[in-house]
Formats: C-alpha cells, sequence, structure tokens
C-alpha cells in the first residue's frame, strides 16, 4: 500500500470497510436462515415423535417425562458432538482451518469429566426452563399449542438475536476483565486448535452465565413452546460444535480464528462483532499470537 497516494489509500479503506460491512451482513442473514430451517426440521421431527412423550407421561407421569425429553435431547447432541470431532483426532486434512494443528484422544480425555459435568448442568438448567416456562397442560400433552411455522421461524430469529447480544457481551467481558479470564475463560483457551466437543469444555460458571444463558433467555422472553425452546437449543449445540470444530463451517472460521488470535471476533452470529469493531476474516490482520498470549 506504500505506492498509493492519500486518494487512493483513502478510497482502498473505504471499500474495504464496504466489503466488511456486506461480509458481516451476509453471513448473519445466511446464518438466521439457516438456524430458522434448522428449528424448522428438529421440530418437525421433536412434534413426530410426540407418542414417545405421551408413553412417558403415561408411564411415569408428566415430570419424570420433561427429564427425561430434555435429558434425551442433550444425550443426542453430545453424541453427535462425539461423531464431530472424529475427523479431528483421525487427522482428516480436508477443510481444516488450522491444517497443521493436530489434536489427540489424550488431549481430549483430560477434558471429558468437565464436558461431562458441564452437560448434566445443562440437563439440569433445561429441565428447570420447562417447568419454568410451560404450562401444565402442555407438560401432559407436548403438542398442544404448537406454534404455526411462520411464528416458529420469527421465534428463532428472535432467539438468535438475543443470543448474540447475551453471548457477545459476556464472551468480551470474560476475556477484558483480567480476573475473570484468569479463573473462568482461560480454561476454554487451553485449546488455541479447538475440537467439536470442547465447545462446553468451559468453567461451569462461564457455562451457565455464558453458554446456557444466552440460549435460553430468548425463549423464555418470547414464550416459547417447550419443543421449540428443545429444537433451537439443539440446533445452537450442533452449530457450537461446528464451530470448534476445526474445520470450515457457517461461520467461516471465524470463531477457529477468535481461538487463534485471542481478540477477535467475540460473537456467535458475528453481527455485534461487526459494529463493535472486533469483526475478523481468516485473511484479515489480526494480533499476533503472542500479543495475545501477554494480555492472557
Amino acid at each position: 500500500l506504500k505506492h498509493l497516494g492519500p486518494q487512493q489509500f483513502s478510497s482502498h479503506l473505504t471499500r474495504c470497510a464496504s466489503s466488511r460491512a456486506m461480509s458481516a451482513l451476509v453471513l448473519f442473514a445466511a446464518q438466521v436462515i439457516a438456524a430458522v430451517v434448522s428449528v424448522q426440521i428438529v421440530h418437525y421431527g421433536m412434534v413426530a415423535a410426540a407418542p414417545l412423550h405421551a408413553a412417558a407421561v403415561g408411564r411415569f407421569g408428566p415430570k419424570a417425562a420433561v427429564c427425561l425429553v430434555n435429558f434425551t435431547v442433550v444425550l443426542i447432541s453430545q453424541l453427535v458432538g462425539v461423531a464431530m470431532t472424529v475427523p479431528a483426532l483421525v487427522g482428516v486434512k480436508i477443510w481444516k482451518i488450522q491444517i497443521n494443528r493436530v489434536a489427540t484422544l489424550q488431549q481430549l480425555m483430560r477434558c471429558v469429566p468437565l464436558i461431562l459435568f458441564n452437560a448434566v448442568l445443562s440437563v439440569a438448567f433445561s429441565i428447570a426452563h420447562t417447568f419454568l416456562t410451560a404450562q401444565e397442560a402442555v407438560l401432559l400433552n407436548i403438542t398442544l399449542d404448537l406454534p404455526s411455522p411462520s411464528v416458529l421461524a420469527a421465534q428463532t430469529a428472535f432467539c438468535l438475536l438475543m443470543t448474540e447480544v447475551w453471548f457477545y457481551h459476556w464472551h468480551r467481558l470474560f476475556h477484558e476483565n483480567k480476573k475473570l479470564y484468569g479463573l473462568v475463560h482461560k480454561l476454554h483457551h487451553t485449546w488455541t486448535a479447538p475440537v467439536a466437543l470442547v465447545s462446553t469444555y468451559a468453567h461451569p460458571v462461564e457455562h451457565v452465565f455464558n453458554n446456557l444463558a444466552s440460549i435460553l433467555w430468548g425463549p423464555y422472553l418470547c414464550g416459547a413452546h417447550p419443543l421449540t425452546t428443545l429444537a433451537y437449543t439443539f440446533v445452537f449445540a450442533i452449530g457450537a460444535y461446528g464451530h470448534h470444530s476445526g474445520y470450515w463451517s457457517d461461520d467461516l472460521g471465524m470463531h477457529d480464528l477468535h481461538h487463534e488470535a485471542f481478540n477477535v471476533n467475540y460473537g456467535n452470529a458475528h453481527i455485534l462483532d461487526y459494529l463493535y469493531g472486533t469483526y475478523r476474516i481468516k485473511d484479515s490482520k489480526i494480533a499476533p499470537k503472542d500479543a495475545a498470549g501477554k494480555e492472557q
């Protein structure tokens, strides 16, 4: 850029800013559309499985059925996370982001106890959310008061936006407050080249106040049906696994870059990263890892 004059340099910066704005908007729109479509599909599958819930209610009662349903959703998401972790462990290079970084099973196994503990927390808070928000009649018959496809789409978009608002600000706070980073968030960043399952390798305080709260407060605010909440949390969990998988996914490697560079891309859908100036794509200029390490 040294050969550019002032006007040319200004024009270059304007084009870069315009390109970044378009990138952020397109990425956000694509993630909203992907979330809406995915939640519709998962929601449809859950409604189709409603007879299993009815059978559980008849056999164990509505409260036990709620516990069983929430446990099943978390269990299936964890199993998907395991499957999405396998490529990184066996060294698949296709679509890998940090191609020279290899995770080992030994590294991952050291993290499993905390991952499982956070899974238990996920089940507990999901159950509590259901009891807090669902009417008793719905607990008896999960197909009562189901939202229309248009309502489901609107609620999904709203929940995604609420997740972004919560997750971005709490996540950034965990970085910029040195005490919180050292006591809480640093654990998650021991993985600079993450794999899918370590999306929930986090201090329990972070898992509750950042991960779970960011997912559940949107459905709470819009009065979502329990199946809507379950479908949204399931889709969000799979998305988080994808963003931590070490492979290119719907976020264009932006969260992987966050783990690599530390001080960029705090969000999930990344629209707030653009607005706050922390938005970076893989070929952008980023803070060197050495500098990031000093911040840690």
